[in-house]
């Protein structure tokens, strides 16, 4: 089988859809590609060291044009939709500062777009909008979440400093307070209320009845007829609610939507005519395992301006969503210095009788006629494991194992009926990943939201992706933790059949997943790097420092001009991390002491 370069770009993901700006050279080089200029991923390493002290550093890349596109993006998908459909109001993004609050995406989408709004959804969150904006009153601060006595009157002093604020209604009592402490003019209230439609995904519990967000149906009808007995249906000017995060089916947008317009109508009815937004809140979901529809964004946003343009024709209300992880998650890459390779098999053997004697074995344990033979044959191999009486006997066993490991699955993916075998535990074992690498980053800092909620995330070497891949290998980090690993790959779902020299195959006609990536050289893993894309939603709100190991140095790559590439922040030093615990790091403790000031 010839492998091409187009083959490596299904297999690792790259050059489409939400990996659209990386690409692979002719030379298997990984590379960043914005507007036709390219630089490849060893010249930012390369870069990173120069300007730095980290040599031997994982380190994470923050790209502004990354945000800057997805915002760019959504806001022409809403605006195509609203032409297509004679939408005649308009779209308002709301980016939701809990996503990643860091001053480099807040300034980032500032300048990029001119009355691009931002959520809060707690005090600290808002004051946090309150340094960020003091420049920028115009734009909206939706607050979101609970709020107290204490929350509501620091949103008074910032309504009557000139802020642009919408307070999000969740409860009745949240109702009362608003009243009792804030004026009757010059901020706006929303209704956020629980959708009474059934999601899926992930954090589908976000929606329906169980929701734990928003006003139950009861509750809307209280604070409905509290604004009416106090004459304040004037500062009623949005419904909200929240379908969840990572919705990957299209149909439950639809429904959603559509219970949204019934709502907002009923509302408009009741005598609500300030109210003019529907706020859809987030679900949007970013394509970490590159299986979505190329086109999905447009999809997304086609659902809610045809679903409003069918159901509410005259009132057409302002459509506003709070889409985050879709803004962020492209603009950091993780990049794990790799530290050395290790073979759970012996691939050598001294003994050259052992080696002579392996055809018997293959005689006996190849002569398969289907695919749940073969896996037969491997649990009766595997239970001829030698009891531990000698060091000698047990690694005869597991040399021959990696040999004959190899040879079985070649002979399971040769048969048609091997689909029907792949949840089987002697398949997962069968395509277990003979090769580990260690990386020196923590995947709990990094990527938390591997362990957190098993989030899926790609990893691509940086080298030799014109090549084959020769097997597939799984990553483990620093920590002294069995979670801290990334042992998991989505392949691609294709009608073509691509193999590792190994025999894995990395090409499925549903969806599957393996427990290793695919590399294309084993041997050149030690000492080089790998890439973790898409990591800027969340992972650097939700860390953990596990083991006191805290945040990796920053570097900004941008593209103004020439490629800007300029280190942001250092590596969170021992000594910072150990006062956040109540201890102190001297000179004397450490000497490569910094004490992170």
């Amino acid at each position: 089988m010839k492998w091409t370069l187009d083959d490596s770009k299904l297999v690792y993901g790259v050059g489409s859809k939400d990996l659209f700006y990386l690409d692979i050279n002719t030379k298997g080089k990984l590379e960043l590609v914005f507007d036709g200029q390219r630089i490849s991923f060893e010249k930012i390493i390369e870069t990173f060291k120069e300007k730095t002290k980290y040599k031997d550093s994982s380190f994470a890349i923050r790209i502004p044009q990354l945000i800057i596109s997805q915002i760019k993006k959504l806001i022409a998908s809403f605006k195509e939709a609203r032409a297509k459909y004679n939408y005649q109001n308009n779209y308002y993004p709301i980016y939701p500062i809990k996503v990643n609050h860091s001053k480099f995406v807040i300034d980032t989408i500032i300048k990029a777009h001119p009355t691009f709004g931002f959520e809060s959804g707690t005090k600290s969150e808002f004051i946090l909008l309150l340094q960020a904006l003091k420049e920028e009153k115009h734009r909206l601060i939706m607050c979101n979440g609970a709020k107290d006595c204490e929350y509501l009157t620091t949103i008074r002093k910032a309504v009557e400093d000139g802020y642009k604020v919408c307070i999000s209604i969740e409860s009745v009592k949240e109702m009362n307070d608003t009243l009792d402490i804030l004026p009757r003019e010059n901020f706006q209230l929303a209704f956020r209320i629980k959708p009474y439609v059934t999601l899926h995904g992930h954090w589908g519990a976000s929606s329906s009845r169980n929701s734990k967000f928003g006003l139950a149906i009861e509750e809307l009808l209280d604070v409905v007829w509290k604004l009416k007995e106090n004459d304040a249906t004037h500062l009623l000017t949005m419904l909200h609610a929240h379908p969840g995060s990572q919705i990957t089916n299209l149909d439950d947008f639809v429904g959603f939507a559509s219970f949204m317009a019934q709502i907002y109508k009923l509302l408009v009815d009741y005598g609500f005519t300030d109210l003019k937004t529907i706020n859809f809140g987030g679900g949007l979901p970013i394509d970490y395992d590159n299986r979505l529809d190329a086109d999905f964004m447009q999809k997304y946003t086609d659902i809610f301006v045809k679903v409003l343009a069918k159901e509410l024709p005259k009132l057409q209300p302002i459509i506003m969503t709070e889409s985050g992880r879709a803004i962020t998650a492209l603009s950091t890459i993780v990049i794990v210095k790799t530290i050395d390779k290790y073979s759970i098999y012996p691939e050598k053997h001294r003994d050259k009788i052992v080696v002579s004697h392996f055809h018997e074995i293959a005689d006996k344990y190849l002569d398969v006629t289907s695919a749940n033979d073969t896996l037969k044959n491997w649990i009766s191999w595997e239970k001829t494991k030698p009891p531990l009486g000698f060091l000698g006997e047990l690694n005869d066993y597991e040399f021959n194992a990696h040999r004959l490991k190899r040879l079985l699955r070649e002979k399971y993916f040769s048969f048609d009926d091997f689909e029907k075998h792949l949840e089987k535990s002697a398949t997962k074992t069968l395509l277990k990943p003979e090769y580990t690498v260690q990386g020196n980053f923590s995947v709990f800092n990094s990527i938390c939201d591997l362990v957190l909620v098993k989030q899926y995330f790609p990893v691509i070497p940086i080298n030799y992706l014109d090549l084959q891949p020769e097997t597939i290998i799984r990553l483990f980090d620093i920590t002294c933790d069995s979670d801290g690993e990334v042992a998991i790959y989505h392949p691609p779902i294709s009608k073509k059949k691509l193999y590792t020299k190994d025999n894995f195959l990395l090409t499925y006609t549903k969806p599957y997943s393996l427990a290793g990536f695919p590399v294309g050289n084993l041997d050149e893993l030690s000492n080089n790097y790998l890439i973790v894309p898409l990591a800027g939603a969340y992972q650097d709100i939700v860390e953990f420092d596990h083991n006191l190991l805290g945040d990796l140095p920053d570097v900004l790559v941008a593209l103004d001009g020439d490629w800007l590439i300029k280190p942001m922040n250092g590596a969170q030093s021992i000594g910072s991390l150990l006062a956040e615990v109540g201890f102190e790091c001297t000179e004397d403790d450490d000497p490569y002491f910094d004490n992170g000031k």
